[in-house]
């Protein structure tokens, strides 16, 4: 009854929108569908997702290109860093316009940086952003970031953080501002589409930016359908009534023959991984972890279940690199597995089953789920699988009430991402290292990668950290799968690639189009 009146009022949103093309060029998506979504979450600068959707009404200072290679500017046109790595200047676009037609300028900068180093707000970036000691505006196209050391990475991290206005924000608190109606009643920003209209739980509404500095968009209108289930979407992308939709691959694979979309492919960029709570005694003997990764049949996993479509990893990182070539690949040898167990004594400490906690609740991942139980309980660890929305997952890591995890870490382009989710410092509450590691040689390094400004030198900082975490195993690290999109075939020029969260790279939004 659900899916069939979410899909009744999608069909109702889309009569509409053909109702209004003969004037109006609309496109409708269900644009926080899947993991790069952050669905009736409006604050960008407290998210982790959804920034392929808040970038068409915000803009960032830079973003990635579309294959995450080179970093450009996006409000800012270029900027250029000290000698000594202690301080960038960025020179803003001029002529820029908030939606409201006010003035963008660096005070706007500097209030959303000030906002996300403000712990009132909460923002997960802060921690990335510790080592800014200044932030000065000698003019209104100029912004200078002092630093307390090189912070190479914080370009990676400025593709991430939109702007906001300081003349509709600094009214507000910033405790109140975390969660305030501004963001889904008024939101005013830089990008190409203007604020319209939000109806809870079904849509929000955008109409053409006419100021927008790369030009007018040449649609009139972008809606961002909300559905509850991806499988009502891809249903809805297959019949017409949408024209975008993140997919899986199961849903890949029961649409291949359908007309009415194009399906678009790339790696994910996320390494899975099992996730132990270093801070559970059981998993104090590294042999344990090592015994975990041999019981698991990655290789058939990604052949049988995958089908192909991902690519084992052997530490925290996969891109070529920053992989070293003498890991350790933990091929699968169940009789091995056995044999550290008993070394490290785990009939006497394995106590009650292991709690495998996830936030993925589609058939492909409830799949994988069910055979890393199987292959684990052939070498005698018992596993018993709970699945999470992903409000629930972060409330249980966050406590630390948890022994084991199926989860997934952004692994790219910058290495320094994966940072605040393995470095000591950032244990919650203070940041995302929600497994507790506590390895002081990996936060060493993290700190030499973040701090070296020749990147001919950085490499083989991560390499180092990769042959940390490959021998250490504070992760069990997995596969990086590859992830898809639909795009129907009445959309032209619409640019999407699998991303972390979502988005950080130029899409050229205003150039979409439908027929």
């Amino acid at each position: 009854m659900v899916l069939k009146r979410s899909l009744a009022v999608a069909g109702l949103l889309m009569t509409m929108a053909l109702g209004a093309q003969a004037a109006d060029k609309v496109l409708i998506g269900a644009f926080d569908v899947g993991p790069g979504g952050n669905p009736q979450k409006f604050n960008p600068l407290t998210a982790s997702a959804g920034f392929t959707w808040y970038n068409k009404y915000f803009n960032t200072l830079a973003l990635y290109d579309v294959n995450f290679e080179r970093i450009s500017g996006d409000l800012a046109q270029g900027w250029s860093v000290s000698p000594d790595g202690k301080a960038i200047t960025f020179n803003l676009r001029k002529g820029v316009k908030w939606h409201d037609g006010k003035p963008f300028t660096s005070k706007d900068v500097k209030f959303t940086l000030d906002l996300v180093r403000n712990p009132d707000l909460g923002s997960v970036f802060a921690p990335r952003l510790d080592s800014v000691t200044g932030i000065a505006t000698p003019d209104p196209q100029t912004v200078v970031l002092t630093l307390s050391e090189p912070n190479t990475p914080i370009l990676d991290t400025l593709t991430n953080l939109m702007i906001v206005p300081e003349h509709q924000l600094s009214g507000i608190s910033v405790k109140d501002l975390r969660n305030a109606d501004w963001w889904r009643a008024s939101p005013v920003g830089t990008g190409p589409f203007k604020w319209s209209k939000y109806e809870a739980d079904q849509y929000v509404e955008l109409v053409a930016n006419p100021d927008y500095f790369r030009g007018r968009p040449k649609l009139d209108k972008l809606i961002n359908r909300y559905y509850k289930d991806g499988g009502a979407a891809a249903i809805a992308l297959q019949a017409g009534e949408i024209q975008f939709s993140y997919l899986t691959m199961d849903q890949v694979k029961e649409s291949q023959k359908n007309g009415a979309f194009k399906v678009v492919s790339g790696a994910s960029q996320v390494l899975n991984y099992l996730g132990f709570n270093n801070a559970e005694p059981r998993f104090k003997d590294v042999r344990v972890r090592q015994a975990m990764m041999m019981a698991i049949d990655r290789a058939s996993i990604v052949k049988s279940l995958y089908g192909g479509q991902a690519v084992l990893g052997n530490c925290i990182y996969t891109q070529k690199q920053y992989v070293a070539g003498d890991l350790n690949p933990y091929a699968y040898n169940p009789a091995k597995a056995r044999q550290l167990l008993a070394e490290a004594g785990w009939s006497s400490i394995k106590g009650e089953p292991l709690e495998l906690l996830t936030y993925y609740g589609d058939q492909l991942s409830k799949d994988v789920v069910a055979t890393l139980q199987a292959q684990l309980a052939d070498v005698g660890v018992q596993v018993v699988p709970r699945f999470l929305d992903g409000p629930g997952f972060s409330r249980v890591v966050d406590s630390g009430r948890f022994t084991l995890v199926f989860a997934g870490g952004g692994n790219g382009p910058e290495p320094d991402t994966l940072a605040p989710l393995l470095d000591s410092a950032y244990a919650p509450p203070k940041g995302l290292n929600r497994m507790r590691v506590a390895l002081p040689e990996l936060d060493k390094l993290f700190d030499e990668g973040r701090q070296e400004t020749q990147a001919a030198k950085r490499p083989e900082i991560y390499k180092n950290i990769c042959r940390v975490t490959n021998a250490k195993l504070p992760w069990g690290p997995l596969w990086v799968s590859h992830r898809f999109g639909g795009i129907g075939n009445k959309v032209q020029n619409m640019v999407w690639t699998p991303a972390p969260g979502g988005g950080r790279y130029q899409d050229n939004a205003e150039t979409w189009s439908i027929q």
